[in-house]
């Protein structure tokens, strides 16, 4: 067999789905500290990520930071053919089974908090909640496991929140309380830290208006100084250790950053459910050739 520079291109890119089935071998391998928690997986490749791609667009809406950032490098690698291939884990964390009333949830007893979270069970943006705090590590080193196995193929991989919670909202998985979604290529170094999305559109003026503005507020912690003294400047100019300009974090109120959460969740709950009726099919679909 002779495999040119396309086969052999396209040929790793279909590596990528071997290399998901590894990664959800690991995520079955996983320890548990209870061995009650069953953690569900899928993968979700090419076209059957559109749905997905266009849930992120809608929650990133006016520039809302991450799942804007998100959207754009997934709606690049999918133009440009080589979407990334997606493992999805999920599980549902809002029972406890184990019995051993650890306390970490705030309750005494996990009766306590079995009874609270059948009563007061919500949706919230990234996960359904409360969560029992055992089952919340068993998922955190089920995570782990999975981004090992990835990393030992070489594989350009990222864990992201925002893919899991449109898989979450649109039913990807079902009868789970919390997503993440492992991403699997595309397969060029950095992917999901150089952002060659975004750096097509990084101005100065793009920069001094989104980066020295909203990220400064949203991250603070990533242009934070020394905290040894509890009272650490943020790194706002080309001086910020001069006194006379430092800046220093406050919490207030945003109206503007409320008023545009406020108007999002309507748009959000009236396109969930035509986007989920597209991933229903999805499925549907992979059923019926199941059946064949």
């Amino acid at each position: 067999m002779y495999a040119g520079p396309e086969d052999s291109k396209n040929m790793a890119y279909e590596g990528l789905v071997d290399v998901a089935k590894h990664v959800i071998q690991a995520v079955r391998h996983a320890p548990q500290i209870t061995g009650r928690l069953e953690v569900k997986t899928a993968i979700v490749t090419g076209e059957d990520l559109l749905p997905l791609i266009e849930f992120l667009a809608l929650v990133g809406e006016d520039n809302e930071a991450v799942p804007w950032m998100d959207n754009l490098t997934y709606r690049k690698a999918y133009d440009e053919g080589k979407p990334p291939v997606v493992v999805l884990m999920g599980a549902d964390l809002t029972t406890s089974t184990s019995g051993w009333n650890c306390g970490a949830c705030g309750f005494a007893t996990c009766a306590e908090f079995n009874k609270h979270s059948k009563l007061h069970r919500g949706m919230g943006m990234q996960a359904f909640g409360p969560s029992c705090m055992l089952n919340t590590l068993e998922m955190g080193i089920a995570c782990d496991y999975a981004c090992a196995a990835a990393s030992k193929y070489d594989i350009e991989n990222r864990i992201h929140t925002t893919v899991g919670l449109s898989a979450l909202h649109l039913e990807y998985l079902e009868d789970v309380s919390y997503i993440l979604g492992l991403s699997l290529g595309p397969q060029e170094e950095f992917w999901y830290y150089n952002r060659p999305a975004l750096t097509e559109i990084w101005t100065k003026e793009f920069n001094d208006s989104w980066t020295m503005d909203k990220m400064r507020t949203l991250f603070s912690t990533m242009f934070q100084s020394f905290s040894g003294n509890f009272h650490p400047a943020i790194k706002s100019y080309d001086k910020w250790w001069d006194a006379m300009t430092q800046d220093f974090v406050s919490v207030t109120p945003d109206e503007e950053l409320n008023k545009i959460d406020e108007e999002l969740l309507p748009k959000v709950i009236a396109a969930a459910p035509q986007l989920r009726e597209r991933v229903k099919a999805i499925k549907a679909r992979n059923a019926g050739k199941k059946g064949e």
